[in-house]
């Protein structure tokens, strides 16, 4: 039986998503608490790896079991073992030959920022502060830039594993709501700390620090042209879609 799960979770008391020796991570926990229900160790498989401090309102995860569980009940007995940071908000049956990772089409990330010199304890809990005065303008019209196939080398996590950085970035915006700006990234995926790049570069440019706009970053092919990794705090993993 294959099981799909769409989880939300709190990053924060979190190594992660990933499973890691002597750390506390979201796929530990889960597969703690499938384990207690399944009576059996259950490996998981998620759509992709979220990192420490990042959360989530809709990862999903898919994993095979011999036991067939109601899908409400499943639910139920997982949230009653999780802890509150950990959710399931949805149980579903898939066919054998899916995977949460592979059979994706479409992910939407979202960072959430504000501008202040002065720290908002209440705003950090879900975004992160820029301490800058930036051109907002020139902000959104780099962001918008992104919008297409391009190679996400200077863009991304220098240990990145996966050797092919090409992305393809379908759609992004930029939505305030009150003090709270958010940055939602459509895209056929995303490599490590690739968004957390992005953010860092185009506030760099924004405020002047970086002279050069973000394609032309993008086509040195080089991490170092790139602006620094801004905090996990404000990535959130809002959807991924299969069809």
């Amino acid at each position: 039986m294959n099981y799909l799960l769409t989880l939300s979770y709190n990053g924060k008391n979190y190594n992660g998503w990933q499973v890691q020796p002597n750390l506390i991570t979201v796929q530990g926990v889960l597969e703690d608490a499938l384990k207690q229900v399944f009576k059996t160790d259950i490996k998981t498989f998620a759509s992709g790896r979220t990192d420490t401090g990042v959360c989530a309102i809709g990862q999903t995860v898919n994993f095979f079991a011999e036991k067939k569980f109601k899908e409400y009940s499943l639910l139920g007995y997982l949230n009653t073992i999780l802890p509150s940071d950990i959710r399931v908000l949805k149980v579903e049956y898939v066919n054998e030959n899916f995977n949460a990772r592979f059979s994706a089409k479409e992910k939407t990330y979202a960072y959430n920022f504000y501008l202040s010199r002065i720290s908002n304890p209440y705003y950090d809990m879900f975004a992160t502060r820029v301490g800058y005065k930036i051109d907002l303008g020139l902000f959104e019209k780099e962001l918008k830039s992104l919008k297409g196939v391009h190679d996400f080398t200077s863009l991304s996590s220098v240990d990145t594993q996966t050797q092919n950085k090409v992305r393809e970035i379908y759609d992004v915006s930029l939505v305030k709501n009150g003090d709270i700006y958010t940055v939602y990234f459509k895209g056929s995926g995303f490599l490590k700390n690739m968004i957390r790049i992005i953010m860092g570069t185009l506030i760099d440019i924004s405020r002047g620090k970086i002279k050069e706009n973000i394609i032309e970053i993008i086509n040195k092919k080089n991490r170092q042209y790139g602006g620094k990794t801004l905090s996990a705090t404000g990535l959130v993993l809002v959807s991924v879609k299969y069809c």
